[in-house]
């Protein structure tokens, strides 16, 4: 995308944007920061995907719960329920809002939309008296009757990390708007405030230390191109196959396995614990390596 449509970008979105935060009553910071995350994400995702992002801002409220809760800053959800037949609700939540680094408020608020946006096609599958609720890369099963859940798969730490990753090139996106150079006083003083507010290159932290055990796989072009396809249009069950296709079958479940892995040894404390998280960074990094070398294309 060239640089006038990018320009032209900033400001199409901003009636828009505005009809919908009043719609949901969003506080003027919020809806400055959207004419800037919304441009950001169809530059990302493409043109084409346009009406699919703003379907998903419109729909999809965000809510501020006053909780300041510093563990779980901020969190997507999409709620089963029964109609004629089952439907969701999706709710974007912080958590933290009022003491928080203005960074951080917006990596909370692209962290949770680009989740949304990644679950928001094909997001319910039913078989027999079970149906599945995708987020993003992850299905959830729950029972058809009563709604509760059975099973999370462990492919939602692949899920948080791919997710965290795609965060840090949109705030990257946001970051390069600055030089457009937009009349918009409200976009530009935002894009201003983002540009301070980074040095270089954006890094998250969220998932920062698997993300760095898996850097070989995630700056892998071929790798994550497809994922991000694969994913938004909800064709999850194809990356499995595709994964070991190029890595060897049982591949992709090896590496689901260990980040789960990685993720609870992470949550335990003790001296024996850390020469197991050592022991499985290595395996996660083996993995990674291993993708990489037999990608034609990286």
């Amino acid at each position: 995308m060239n640089t006038n449509d990018m320009k032209v970008l900033l400001t199409k979105y901003v009636s828009f944007i505005d009809d919908v935060s009043l719609k949901y009553q969003y506080p003027d910071n919020i809806k400055h920061l959207l004419y800037v995350i919304i441009p950001a994400f169809v530059i990302k995702y493409g043109i084409k995907k346009e009406h699919f992002i703003l379907n998903c801002l419109s729909e999809i409220p965000i809510i501020i719960t006053g909780k300041e809760d510093l563990r779980f800053q901020a969190l997507y959800v999409s709620y089963p329920y029964k109609d004629d037949t089952i439907k969701t609700k999706k709710r974007i939540y912080l958590n933290r809002y009022n003491n928080i680094p203005f960074l951080q408020l917006i990596d909370n608020l692209v962290h949770e939309f680009n989740h949304a946006i990644n679950s928001f096609k094909n997001e319910i599958i039913i078989k027999d008296d079970i149906f599945y609720l995708r987020t993003g890369l992850a299905k959830t099963s729950f029972n058809k009757n009563t709604l509760e859940v059975i099973e999370k798969e462990k492919t939602y730490v692949l899920e948080e990390i791919i997710n965290s990753k795609q965060t840090e090139l949109i705030i990257d996106i946001i970051k390069k708007l600055k030089d457009l150079n937009v009349e918009d006083v409200k976009i530009q003083n935002t894009l201003e405030a983002v540009k301070n507010s980074i040095d270089n290159k954006y890094i998250s932290s969220a998932y920062f230390s698997m993300k760095y055990y898996c850097q070989e796989l995630l700056n892998n072009k071929t790798f994550l191109l497809t994922i991000e396809n694969l994913r938004i249009d909800g064709n999850i069950d194809d990356i499995e196959y595709w994964f070991d296709g190029i890595y060897g079958v049982g591949g992709y479940k090896e590496l689901t396995d260990t980040l789960f892995k990685m993720l609870e040894l992470q949550r335990k404390k003790g001296i024996f614990n850390k020469r197991k998280i050592k022991d499985t960074a290595l395996e996660l990094m083996k993995i990674s390596r291993k993708f990489n070398q037999n990608c034609n294309l990286r």
